[in-house]
């Protein structure tokens, strides 16, 4: 059984995510693979990234979805978003609830 705050938080994530998704899509595996339908995304644009080789600030794009949602979870996956497939840099941001992709086109 899951501590009471980690329900709670869970929770927050999961009613959170639809009144704040401001598109839907699709998770697919590396090979194209369709493993989730319909999912709730939140996209940010000009998402600030700090490349750690060179000290760059670049912008970067951002999807976050609900973890449970990815599942089995992909690292060379990607989503479809609008008829373009956004595919999984690297991750910006994960509490176990909720995780947050850098993706690139």
């Amino acid at each position: 059984m899951r501590p009471r705050f980690g329900r709670a938080l869970e929770r927050l994530h999961r009613v959170g995510s639809t009144q704040l998704a401001d598109s839907a899509g699709t998770y697919v595996d590396r090979n194209g693979t369709v493993l989730a339908e319909q999912l709730a995304l939140m996209v940010d644009r000009d998402v600030e990234r700090i490349d750690m080789a060179s000290g760059m600030v670049d912008r970067a794009v951002t999807i976050t979805v609900l973890r449970s949602l990815v599942q089995p979870l992909d690292r060379k996956g990607g989503f479809i978003v609008d008829g373009a497939t956004l595919h999984i840099d690297g991750i910006a941001a994960d509490d176990g609830h909720m995780i947050t992709f850098y993706v690139v086109p």
